[in-house]
């Protein structure tokens, strides 16, 4: 295995070799994909990895699970799901020396596009294998929550939170797009005060994304200038448009056409807040996070540098890193 920024490689690949994955056997994905994650730890076993399948059976045990990682030095946490179950593992990880795998079977697998890590296990767990290490950054929420990807403020917060309330839920992207697409159209701007470190922003917007990556809902970029370990948020704001134009936004962001810019605007900082007039739905990472003004002044999003180690294939997209890989 390649590693960057590493001064004992061979003690840190020996670390590595203890690893836990942890899964839901009640989801979908897992009745799915048992078989093949089963096959997946004798796979690692016979590559000379200490891996443990351990499966949740409540509320918080993957918190738990990665916490117990960290506590007994294991080198690697693997989660088997989707973006909701890396950013429950990531609670725990960060700041430590335990690095994050993954093995994809979530709705939409943001962060395995993102890194171009398969979304089939077989070749997921050659990654695991035969990947680089590399130190990211987190996202912080008000100083209670890591957020690998994105936060948002605004209508894909609320849009997150109605899904959950929903039936729609089951259908997965589908349920998503539809709630999206009834709630999206009508929903109301919401007027908004913004300190981006030193300056300040007064706007009628739509939302603010607030990335740490560049890919969001695994299609769109609306942070597309973010790298993933250069200690600064990317923040776009998407300002108040009618009905065609919020259509427009859309297709020139899917296109990623140039004039996508003309739509929003971009800061870059390593602190945001946000007060807003009215209560506003929040996600991270594609999960609903609460709403601004309960029981805060402000929302405050804040960057953690090179707080996570993750493994990601050896054709990781350059343009989401700052470093060249340092070959051991």
């Amino acid at each position: 295995m390649q590693h960057s920024t590493l001064k004992n490689p061979e003690a840190e690949h020996q670390a590595q070799t203890r690893a836990i994955l942890i899964a839901n056997p009640t989801s979908g994905s897992y009745l799915l994909h048992a078989q093949q994650i089963k096959e997946t730890v004798t796979f690692l076993r016979e590559h000379g990895w200490q891996t443990e399948l351990k499966l949740t059976q409540r509320a918080g045990d993957a918190r738990r699970f990665a916490r117990e990682a960290v506590e007994q030095d294991i080198g690697v946490v693997v989660a088997t799901g989707g973006d909701g179950t890396i950013n429950e593992v990531i609670q725990e990880l960060a700041g430590s020396e335990t690095a994050l795998g993954v093995l994809p079977s979530g709705t939409v697998n943001v962060w395995a596009r993102e890194m171009n890590i398969p979304l089939d296990n077989y070749g997921a767990r050659n990654v695991l294998l035969n990947g680089q290490i590399k130190r990211v950054d987190l996202g912080k929420l008000n100083d209670s929550a890591y957020f690998l990807l994105m936060g948002g403020v605004g209508m894909d917060g609320d849009i997150t939170h109605a899904v959950e309330r929903k039936p729609a839920k089951r259908l997965g992207i589908l349920g998503y797009a539809l709630v999206g697409a009834w709630l999206g159209l009508g929903y109301q701007p919401f007027r908004t005060y913004l300190q981006v470190d030193k300056h300040k922003i007064k706007v009628n917007a739509l939302q603010v994304i607030v990335g740490n990556t560049q890919l969001y809902g695994g299609a769109i970029k609306y942070t597309w200038e973010a790298k993933c370990d250069d200690g600064i948020l990317d923040v776009c704001i998407v300002h108040q448009r009618n009905i065609v134009e919020r259509l427009l936004v859309v297709l020139d962001f899917l296109l990623r056409r140039k004039r996508r810019h003309q739509w929003v605007r971009y800061e870059k900082c390593k602190e945001l807040t946000i007060v807003t007039q009215r209560r506003i739905g929040i996600q991270l990472d594609g999960d609903p996070f609460g709403y601004t003004n309960e029981g805060l002044p402000a929302t405050r999003f804040s960057i953690a540098p090179r707080a996570l180690k993750v493994i990601v294939p050896q054709n990781a997209p350059a343009n989401l890193f700052t470093e060249e890989i340092e070959e051991a």
